[in-house]
């Protein structure tokens, strides 16, 4: 592997470490009844942004997606299943209730031709890219 690849992945691997550190705080954030935010990955291509985002024990119809040219906003809530007869917690880590994530687009996208689906725990929204006409030559018409 050449010294690059290396470094990249070794960055990777710290980034995920962070990630699961900072994810373990998620007590504090349940007790202080704020929104938590779900992970998120975003990929560019040429002709589209998709994002993926790591929804797992949602209802897809508690699940809100706003689009607007460089932003998504994605709102809902997680209902866990109740536990009877509870005698002792002894780890949370599984975040539930109000969530939301705002997330800032590499490209300016068209909302109106977005696509979304939900499988496995995750939702996928395909925003396609918008399409910019370009310079566009403009006739100067002589009156009189």
């Amino acid at each position: 592997m050449d010294p690059l690849s290396k470094k990249l992945m070794q960055e990777l691997a710290e980034r995920q470490q962070n990630g699961r550190m900072l994810r373990n705080l998620s007590l504090a954030r349940m007790i202080e009844s704020t929104a938590w935010q779900p992970a998120v990955d975003i990929y560019e291509g040429e002709d589209e942004v998709v994002l993926y985002l790591e929804l797992a024990g949602v209802d897809p119809q508690d699940i809100s997606v706003l689009v607007d040219d460089f932003q998504v906003r994605v709102t809902g809530r997680r209902r866990l299943l109740a536990q009877e007869a509870i005698a002792c917690v002894h780890q949370l880590e599984i975040e539930q209730g109000a969530f939301e994530r705002v997330v800032s687009l590499p490209a300016q996208v068209d909302g109106r031709r977005a696509v979304s689906r939900y499988r496995q725990g995750i939702l996928i929204l395909a925003l396609p890219k918008r399409v910019h006409s370009g310079k566009v030559s403009i006739t100067i018409s002589v009156e009189g």
